[in-house]
């Protein structure tokens, strides 16, 4: 409530006497959704029951053209999930935070905008994407993620804004640096042990904790002041038809990880590590035999990230280690209204050791390679004049886990949508994917938008 009170005095502060004196109506805008929807499982086990989430959501999204140059957008968005109400007696107690809207997080955007020809000005509770890829993040790591239902919802509702600063220059046309200072913190999140879609590596650490007495968790997460701020800058500019950009992001690590601290004593600390990557964008326009494609792809390099290592399934250690990973894109248009995105990609771990452990997943403690294939194939469409749009997403890896998300949306008359999606999992229990090949979902969706 601070920041945004602070907002407001800094907007009536710095705006021109007499700038507020035009009708309010004129220059505002909104609109928003109510939203319902329903995820059930079709293949259950034991811990788990059939009914996932019953989530109702109101957003709203509203904006004020306070003069040509100044905007300001606030965006409020609650939820709650009755499925945490009706299996009150069978959910853990660690689960709650699930059942509703936490704390500010009702916040979801509230930032004053400043445009002009070669400057723009962004301050406020924001999102800054910097990647492009179906399905998985590369350069996307400005923002922190929840994870709660893993990485299956859109990208703009499971990233987690922040109060930042975003300051953007074209020093010449199609060509922009873009200044990031982000002196809040939030750490990413996942689902909570034994929730649908925790963690296996969650839950057998919770599983742990209740078959062991005496076991403690300290969580330690960096204050929030100046001097600890994540910085990013992004270069971006258009050569020809190719667009590029080039990236770098310094700051503390949103997600955190576990270190033993001795005997039954266990941390999860977030550390500093620096991010470098570009990216680029090329449409083929020439006559030849890739002519329509859109090639894009994108590249980092982290600096000492923490990463686990051991044995299959069991974690002894947590060390730095510098990553890379790319991902290369391939986009077309065919028969008119039929879009195709096919992807390949690595995640290439330094080639290091410690006492002979190896690389383990993070999600679940299983092996991992130290070079990590995976492909994407991602096909939508349209029928009906855009009323009805299916959609599929195929995520496949090396170790023979992957997963099918289908979803198809259809506009059933003016602002009201449905939408029936499917999940579908498989491989090993000690993958990324195959820790849920037993999770299974079908989602339904009604959406009245206003």
């Amino acid at each position: 409530m601070k920041k945004i009170l602070f907002l407001c005095l800094f907007l009536c502060l710095t705006l021109p006497k007499g700038i507020l004196a035009a009708p309010i109506e004129d220059d505002l805008e909104y609109g928003g959704y109510l939203k319902s929807e329903f995820w059930v499982r079709n293949n259950t086990d034991s811990r788990h029951q059939f009914l996932s989430s019953f989530k109702d959501t109101v957003d709203l999204a509203i904006e004020y053209k306070i003069s040509d140059n100044w905007i300001f957008f606030v965006h409020p968005r609650y939820f709650y999930d009755t499925a945490y109400s009706i299996r009150e007696s069978t959910f853990d107690k660690n689960q709650e935070k699930m059942g509703h809207t936490q704390r500010t997080e009702w916040l979801r955007d509230c930032y004053l905008d400043y445009t002009s020809d070669q400057l723009d000005i962004r301050i406020g509770k924001q999102q800054v994407v910097w990647g492009q890829a179906d399905g998985l993040p590369f350069l996307d790591r400005v923002m922190p993620f929840d994870l709660s239902y893993y990485w299956l919802p859109d990208f703009a509702d499971i990233r987690i804004p922040l109060w930042m600063l975003k300051v953007e220059y074209s020093p010449k046309v199609d060509s922009t640096l873009q200044f990031l200072l982000m002196p809040d913190f939030e750490a990413s999140r996942s689902a909570p042990a034994y929730a649908p879609f925790a963690f296996s590596a969650n839950n057998a650490f919770e599983d742990f904790k209740n078959a062991v007495p005496g076991v403690t968790t300290a969580i330690h997460r960096p204050a929030r002041q100046l001097s600890n701020s994540r910085i990013g800058l992004r270069w971006r500019s258009i050569i020809g038809s190719t667009e590029y950009t080039l990236n770098w992001l310094y700051g503390y690590n949103p997600s955190a990880q576990t270190y033993s601290e001795g005997g039954l004593s266990f941390s999860r600390k977030h550390k500093i590590l620096q991010l470098i990557g570009f990216s680029f964008n090329r449409t083929v326009v020439e006559h030849c035999l890739f002519e329509g494609w859109t090639l894009r792809g994108e590249f980092t390099y982290v600096h000492n990230e923490p990463t686990y290592y051991g044995l299959d399934g069991s974690r002894q250690r947590t060390q730095k280690t510098d990553k890379y990973a790319y991902v290369l894109g391939f986009d077309k248009n065919f028969f008119r209204n039929y879009s195709f995105s096919f992807q390949f990609a690595q995640y290439i771990t330094d080639d290091r050791t410690w006492d002979g452990f190896n690389v383990l997943n993070g999600y679940t403690y299983g092996a991992a390679d130290k070079i990590e294939n995976v492909v994407t194939c991602k096909i939508s469409t349209d029928f009906m004049y855009e009323r009805l749009k299916p959609e599929v997403l195929i995520i496949c890896t090396d170790d023979g886990d992957g997963r099918v998300s289908f979803k198809t949306k259809y506009e059933a008359k003016d602002n009201l949508w449905f939408t029936l999606g499917y999940h579908h999992f498989w491989g090993p229990s000690n993958t990324s994917n195959g820790q849920y090949r037993n999770n299974d979902h079908i989602l339904f969706e009604i959406k009245r938008t206003f």
